[in-house]
């Protein structure tokens, strides 16, 4: 089955005159199947923006993120990361809320007050980043993998996001044909989804937040499955303003205030076992 979309041959007119990105594009194509794909479709991204640095990291639904790799990125920074600041990390929130892949530019999460936030207050300040964007490709499962280009002194403009989107085509079917030759066969993309989806919303363990309630435990488990409000009232048969009630009630019971310090929780608590 021919996997280069009419999408995929739109994006590569409008760059047939980019001779180093087609470069890094043929070698990714090359490299589909074989041990170093990720870092063949790392370089064909990057090549299609000027920026200074890269990083590469996988999020899930239901397990923190795992930095894979980078690019000029120290590594202290990276281990602040993965230590400290995932939390906090927008791109995972939106990959948890949404599930959609895409091209993602930080400055969409500006209604968000991000930045009075952790991730860019102190996190991207103390990595001289001043702007990214990440193109976030699915993974199998729950997961996604991230791969973000950054810039330390002038944003992304609107034309080179644009520009990125419309190759996202092309990186979205190198990364498929990666995993379909990769992936067990016995193991069907469609069927790897749904089992990892019942297995997201199997219960939490018995040990962890004893002290609330079993209709608020089994919100947490919705949460923490990546259902945004509406589809946890819907499974419920619950109104939207209950499940605001029972989240604030569970936020007050944990000693939070927020959607993200209940996923480091449950992260913190799972590193323990």
């Amino acid at each position: 089955m021919c996997l280069w979309t009419q999408r995929s041959r739109t994006a590569l007119a409008v760059t047939a005159g980019d001779a180093p990105f087609l470069r890094a594009l043929s070698h990714a194509i090359a490299g589909i199947g074989e041990p170093n794909h990720l870092d063949r479709l790392t370089d064909a991204i990057a090549a299609a923006l000027p920026h200074d640095l890269v990083t590469v990291t996988r999020y899930s639904a239901t397990e923190p993120p795992r930095f894979l790799s980078h690019r000029n990125f120290s590594d202290e920074l990276a281990r602040q990361y993965q230590e400290v600041y995932f939390v906090y990390d927008p791109f995972g929130a939106h990959w948890r809320e949404s599930r959609k892949a895409g091209v993602v530019p930080l400055q969409s999460f500006a209604s968000r007050e991000l930045k009075r936030g952790r991730y860019i207050k102190e996190f991207l300040a103390s990595s001289v980043i001043c702007d990214e964007v990440g193109v976030l490709l699915e993974d199998g499962g729950d997961w996604c993998l991230g791969i973000f280009l950054d810039r330390a002194k002038t944003p992304f403009r609107g034309q080179e996001v644009e520009r990125l989107g419309k190759l996202f085509g092309v990186f979205e079917a190198l990364h498929l044909a990666h995993r379909r030759l990769t992936e067990p066969p016995s193991a069907p993309l469609a069927t790897a989804v749904t089992v990892s989806a019942e297995t997201r919303d199997s219960a939490l363990p018995p040990s962890l937040w004893p002290e609330l309630s079993a209709r608020e435990r089994e919100l947490a488990t919705l949460i923490l499955a990546g259902h945004p409000s509406a589809t946890i009232a819907e499974r419920l048969g619950i109104t939207p303003g209950t499940v605001k009630n029972h989240r604030r009630r569970i936020y007050a019971k944990l000693d939070i205030t927020t959607e993200r310090e209940l996923f480091l929780q449950f992260f913190q608590y799972g590193s323990k076992r």
